[in-house]
């Protein structure tokens, strides 16, 4: 019996987005109007690759999030031509040490089909 999607899109967000590998965050709007409190899984490490394949030691991070979670909270989430827009809104996170660091979204990548927004992060400063 095959499984539907509607299944598939809540197993991703009960098992990836609020379980175990699930962690705090705060996201703020653009212009600073609107924060709201969530859940998603976050990754940071120093590993990264240059535009030739290589690997150097840079930061990445970055944060997955529930595209309904932040829609039920009222989070804007899609611009004029609804399409998912989240360039420069802020998000604050917990690393490993325990230390909460805030980032800026500098791209992101909507999965459409399962509801995932993964949001590459910049340092805030």
């Amino acid at each position: 019996m095959p499984i539907s999607l509607d299944k598939i899109r809540k197993d991703a967000k009960k098992y990836v987005m609020k379980g175990t590998a699930s962690d705090a965050v705060t996201l703020t709007t653009l212009d600073g109007s609107l924060t709201i409190e969530t859940t998603g899984y976050n990754g940071k490490h120093w590993i990264n690759y240059d535009s030739d394949g290589n690997a150097i030691n840079s930061k990445s991070a970055h944060v997955g999030l529930i595209e309904s979670d932040l829609v039920e909270l009222g989070y804007p989430v899609r611009n004029g031509n609804n399409e998912v827009s989240l360039y420069g809104h802020k998000v604050s996170s917990k690393d490993s040490s325990g230390l909460t660091k805030n980032y800026v979204i500098k791209e992101w990548f909507p999965d459409e089909t399962l509801g995932v927004i993964v949001c590459i992060l910049g340092d805030f400063e």
